[in-house]
């Protein structure tokens, strides 16, 4: 927005004024004055008015009013002791004098009273439909100056502060950032587990939710940006069933917040809206055991909320949400993750993170590859509210592999400790051996760990996402998957065997004994869960087998020397002969199973319970059990354990260096 007072240019966006050939930078709440006075030139408003257009739900300070004034005095030149600007009515207020008025089309938007007064053609209406779709973003800039870890990162609806929760020294704040300057200050008074942001349409305002240790709650502040201060705070929302799961947080003009939420105890998601002033909370969406929602984007006219979904093995969906209507169409389907989303200010494409890419989708689902040159992992790339900038989340990950001895499993032994992510690490037959994912050098390889030392067993020049690892039986080679090849990898050569597939992505489990077929676990057609699925490498076809359990039917499978196949779901162990019969063969007290193997007529099965893994063995014939205590999860994921069980192999928990940037 812009506009004329007399000789002086006032451009709202940049927060300038423009007069005799000097520019003059001003602070946003000064300008929000102006813009109030000059919605209202010619009248006289008072100091508690034009305090709470721009400062709503605050403590009225007549002070702040004072000072904005006075910066505008020195800005426009106007002597105060000889007023022809602005205008001081004693005990009543100001006034802004125009001289020779243009016609101008600024009005003011008042939503819900003065607690909500939406200033909302200065920050959307007026500046955001008028502007050309930039798409050559290239320079890749920092915003971070700090060494501990930012994320949730809000821009402010006039692109000129940002707010972000900033991890230090194991405590989490809510901070702020005037992007021009650098300027910061931490507006959170107490640390808390801070998850999510969202600015408040008018910029006055913050929410934010906080994971406690019954559930979670949703709170807000109001904020003085001349100072970057919080003037009060607020609890709006507390849930013990549910997790706030959002990325962000969506506000918009009514004063109603749409985030989402999972279930503790099922996991099951919802797309819902609170609204601030009279508490009520609506669930608009449910997902029950087949999509996995993961977050919400709230179109900038507020009519439509853009929804990602988890919707099958490495396929990720979003799906348009008609607030009027409450119609859900599907958007766009798309692989190899999700990790953000943004509507452009135009309203006629949505920005979407994946990996280290970010995508733009038009609304008929046209796909685009934003160019850049980036080897980390993008979060919530968002567009600028004028549409000329894109802020993100670049996260750098690190993962290690330890392995331990069942004879001596309290002693950890690091052995893949890159700066990348080292993963999915895969014992052969010799238990010396092991095969493993790294992401090391911006690319997904597979390596070979044996005698101490890595080396490089599949380049994979095309970056490929890749599914499993599988050995067989011989030892002699590795089986690998993207979403439509079996790559068959000579250990010893390095040689590799491309096989085609035409079924969508599957993740590979175990090779067959007695055929050249694979274990692997398979999305079923209807959506609802992972069975087990048998690869017949010579032909291609893939066999799927019913499987039982809810949600994820299969956590976990293997073969044993017959290539029987012996599955599991949470609390229970099956087998499935070559005949098709199925029996359940153990089943825990508890839920936890997380790995199911045979050996020798031996059932091995790895729970995780509480804090600790426990290891069960099940003579099959005898039917006698013991349960061994096999360490505690502290820093540490069991991942992989050698045929006899003599050796486990762990992923360390993954250390996140998370910095903010913008690309322009």
């Amino acid at each position: 927005m812009k506009f004329e007072i007399g000789s002086y240019h006032v451009d709202v966006k940049r927060c300038q004024i423009t007069g005799f050939g000097d520019v003059t930078n001003i602070e946003p709440k000064v300008m929000e004055v102006l813009v109030y006075l000059y919605s209202h030139k010619g009248e006289v408003v008072s100091q508690e008015e034009i305090f709470n257009a721009v400062w709503p739900k605050a403590i009225f300070n007549p002070s702040s009013v004072q000072r904005c004034i006075a910066i505008l005095r020195k800005a426009f030149d106007d002597d105060a002791k000889q007023q022809s600007l602005l205008i001081t009515h004693p005990k009543r207020g100001y006034s802004l004098e125009v001289p020779n008025p243009k016609s101008n089309t600024f009005k003011f938007v008042l939503v819900g009273g003065t607690a909500c007064l939406i200033i909302a053609a200065m920050f959307i209406s007026l500046f955001l439909n008028h502007f050309s779709h930039k798409n050559d973003f290239s320079n890749l800039l920092p915003i971070s100056s700090s060494s501990g870890n930012e994320f949730a990162f809000m821009a402010s609806p006039n692109d000129v502060y940002i707010a972000f929760i900033r991890a230090e020294e194991n405590t989490k704040h809510i901070w702020i950032k005037q992007l021009d300057t650098g300027m910061e200050k931490r507006i959170s008074h107490q640390p808390a587990d801070y998850l999510s942001l969202g600015w408040s349409p008018n910029g006055n305002g913050l929410v934010f939710a906080v994971r406690e240790q019954a559930g979670t709650s949703l709170q807000f502040a109001t904020l003085d940006l001349v100072s970057m201060a919080p003037l009060e705070q607020e609890e709006a929302y507390r849930t013990t069933d549910y997790l706030i799961s959002s990325h962000r947080l969506d506000w918009s003009n009514d004063n109603t917040v749409y985030f989402t939420e999972k279930h503790r105890e099922s996991s099951d998601t919802q797309l819902v809206s609170y609204n601030l002033i009279t508490k009520k909370k609506h669930v608009l969406h449910q997902s029950k055991q087949t999509d996995w929602l993961l977050m919400q984007s709230l179109s900038p006219d507020h009519t439509h909320i853009a929804l990602g979904f988890e919707a099958g093995q490495n396929k990720y969906r979003v799906d348009l949400l008609n607030l009027d209507s409450g119609q859900l169409k599907t958007l766009v389907t798309i692989e190899d993750g999700l990790s953000g989303l943004s509507w452009h200010p135009d309203k006629q494409s949505i920005l979407m993170s994946k990996r280290n890419e970010i995508l733009s989708v038009d609304l008929q689902g046209r796909v685009s590859k934003l160019p850049f040159k980036n080897y980390q992992i993008v979060r919530d790339a968002s567009y600028s509210y004028s549409g000329e900038e894109i802020f993100m989340e670049l996260v750098k990950v690190d993962v290690d592999i330890l392995s331990a001895e069942r004879e001596n499993i309290k002693s950890l032994k690091p052995l893949v400790n890159s700066s990348s992510v080292d993963f999915l690490p895969v014992f052969s037959p010799d238990p010396s051996v092991f095969a493993f994912e790294s992401h090391r050098f911006g690319q997904k390889q597979l390596f070979i760990y044996e005698q101490g030392q890595e080396r490089l067993l599949f380049k994979n020049s095309d970056n490929v996402e890749l599914f499993g690892i599988a050995w067989s039986k011989d030892g002699k080679s590795v089986f690998t998957a993207s979403k439509d090849t079996i790559f068959h990898i000579d250990v010893a050569s390095n040689k590799m065997e491309a096989i085609p597939h035409k079924h969508s992505s599957f993740y590979l489990r175990e090779a067959y004994h007695h055929s050249d077929a694979l274990l692997v676990s398979y999305r079923s057609s209807d959506g609802v869960g992972f069975h087990v699925a048998k690869f017949d490498i010579k032909t291609g076809e893939l066999q799927e087998f019913e499987a039982k359990g809810e949600r994820l039917s299969c956590y976990s499978m293997g073969l044993d020397e017959s290539d029987n196949i012996y599955f599991s779901n949470a609390s229970e162990v099956f087998k499935r002969s070559d005949t098709g019969e199925i029996e359940r063969v153990w089943q825990s007290q508890t839920s936890g199973i997380i790995g199911v193997t045979t050996e020798s007529n031996m059932l091995f099965v790895t729970l995780e319970q509480d804090n600790h893994y426990k290891l069960v063995e099940r003579d099959l014939l005898s039917g006698e059990t013991d349960i061994t205590w096999i360490g505690n999860k502290d820093g540490k994921m069991l991942i992989n354990a050698a045929h006899d069980y003599s050796q486990f192999l762990y992923l360390t928990e993954p250390t996140r260096q998370k910095q903010l940037a913008r690309l322009r």
